[in-house]
């Protein structure tokens, strides 16, 4: 048998699971122990055939068979490759596709124009333009003529690398290799341009395929009403959705719900509801999207009676909430001083299988702080940490600043070095918070050291930080340190605003030195900073 592999017992399992892929395959499987028996490379293609159509083969066992038949004598042809590159790439396993189409040229096989296609599209998928494009160039040196549906792949990955300019010049060129723009590649460019909110192109493009006897289908009529709709455009976003129904291309669950988005965006929930009612009737079942949609826009008018009654519905059609559905409920019952309510509902979330992330004990440790339960809070986010959940800076920000509000320094403190210990790095907001609190209680060394560490640690003040420390120095008389700070300020490109003139200004009268003040103000007049006299 030479340099073969036998079968792994596994794989010989999932060969012979096979009903009908080869009956003398599974005849031999079912007679002979897997550390004997090769199935030969046309039976093999017949099972891969069937089993990579049907989606039965798992990521280990893609590996498994590919590892397999790389040492097969001679090997498999490409098309029985390509199965399996084909699978890896559905299941969005794009970093093995590329690592074995490595492997293929060393062991003497060959790619075909299905294998280039394969590999260009999980480069796109990769974000990796520049390698499509060495891809292309494989093709063309191949002898292989490029599809339709090539072109509409490598104008896909470049929508998503944001690369348009690059797109519309492919998009010039097909016609040089022969191939025309069918409705899958002027779908793609239409998608890539709302995308990124060149509307007036997309609907530019639009026209022109209707122009050229191309009907748009579906996927067209949706990324484009998603343009007019992510543009504000609701009369337009209607008119091309009662077009789309007048022409006899059926609205599917992703054109409702982006209208119902649309028209939730709006605050135009009755429409959204009618449209929700017309969905139903038309025999689409809204998802969990539709539905998240419709809560998050009734949670922000604060409408909570109506999300149960959609919850309800939700449940009613085995649709579960995902834990930011929850989340945007409980914020909004949080803020309503509900606060007995959220726990009700977090209870409820558990029981139906989804757990608290790092944002719903966010929401609760702010409401807690806002109703100045310090303590409660801290426990709570102990109790985050035991539960493996890791607050993120707004969390220790929002506890820090609490602690500030109430003087408790010291905590505030503790909380800013458990902070950085955990791996969260402060931001600006953490450390203007404790240098304002630090110079309100006139501890000017520590907030002048603190200044020190931001720096650096790499977080480069603002205007607020500045203006802050030349406040409480200014009260506290010390001119001189508040002058070298505010010119520091501006040697480091930040600029003074109205509020930080006029406390200088201040600070120099009260010390008399009426002349600096004056110079002062002519400087804050011609930065075209108003006076706040």
């Amino acid at each position: 048998m030479g340099t073969r592999k036998i079968i792994p017992a596994a794989l010989s399992k999932a060969f012979s699971s096979s009903s009908s892929a080869s009956s003398a395959v599974v005849g031999k499987l079912s007679h002979s122990s897997s550390k004997s028996f090769v199935p030969n490379p046309h039976s093999l293609h017949q099972f891969l055939t069937k089993q990579c159509k049907s989606g039965a083969i798992t990521l280990d066992q893609a590996l498994h068979f590919f590892d397999y038949m790389t040492h097969m004598l001679p090997p498999p042809p490409v098309s029985s490759f390509n199965h399996l590159l084909g699978v890896l790439a559905k299941i969005q396993c794009h970093d093995h596709v590329t690592s074995f189409y490595q492997r293929l040229n060393s062991v003497g096989v060959f790619p075909d124009i299905r294998t280039l296609n394969i590999l260009l599209n999980c480069c796109c998928k990769m974000g990796l333009a520049s390698d499509s494009f060495l891809v292309l160039g494989k093709i063309l040196r191949g002898g292989y003529t490029p599809t339709s549906a090539t072109f509409s792949t490598l104008m896909k990955g470049l929508c998503v690398d944001n690369k348009i300019g690059e797109v519309t010049r492919v998009f010039k060129h097909m016609s040089v290799f022969g191939c025309q723009p069918d409705v899958v590649t002027y779908g793609s460019i239409i998608d890539g341009l709302c995308k990124h909110g060149m509307v007036k192109k997309a609907k530019q493009l639009f026209s022109q395929m209707k122009g050229k006897g191309i009907s748009p289908d579906v996927v067209v009529y949706t990324s484009l009403l998603h343009g007019f709709c992510f543009r504000g455009n609701l009369e337009e976003a209607k008119g091309l959705f009662i077009e789309m129904v007048d022409g006899r291309v059926q609205p599917n669950v992703v054109t409702f719900t982006v209208l119902i988005d649309g028209l939730c965006k709006q605050q135009k929930l009755q429409e959204a509801n009618e449209l929700l009612d017309l969905m139903i009737q038309r025999g689409h079942c809204p998802d969990t999207v539709t539905y998240t949609t419709l809560i998050d826009a009734l949670c922000k008018q604060g409408r909570v009676e109506e999300v149960y009654g959609l919850l309800d519905l939700m449940f009613q059609r085995g649709h579960q909430p995902d834990t930011a559905t929850y989340n945007t409920l409980i914020d909004v019952l949080c803020k309503k001083g509900r606060m007995e309510e959220a726990n009700r509902v977090i209870g409820l979330m558990i029981q139906r299988g989804k757990h608290p992330d790092t944002v719903t004990y966010t929401t609760l440790i702010d409401t807690l702080c806002k109703d100045v339960r310090l303590d409660k809070a801290n426990k709570l986010l102990h109790l985050m940490i035991q539960r493996n959940e890791h607050p993120n800076t707004v969390t220790y920000n929002t506890l820090i600043n609490a602690l500030c509000k109430q003087r408790r320094l010291e905590e505030a403190d503790r909380s800013l070095h458990w902070m950085v210990r955990k791996g969260q790095h402060p931001d600006i907001v953490t450390y203007n918070t404790m240098i304002d609190a630090l110079c309100k209680e006139g501890r000017m060394e520590e907030a002048t050291r603190l200044l020190d560490l931001m720096i650096e640690r790499g977080q480069h003040p603002n205007t607020i930080t500045y203006t802050t420390l030349v406040n409480a120095l200014c009260k506290a008389r010390r001119m001189e340190e508040a002058n070298a700070l505010f010119e520091l300020m501006i040697q480091k490109g930040q600029h003074p605003d109205t509020i930080t003139y006029t406390i200088m200004i201040n600070g120099l009268c009260k010390i008399g030195l009426f002349e600096r003040a004056s110079d002062l103000l002519r400087e804050m007049e011609e930065k075209g900073c108003a006076p706040m006299w």
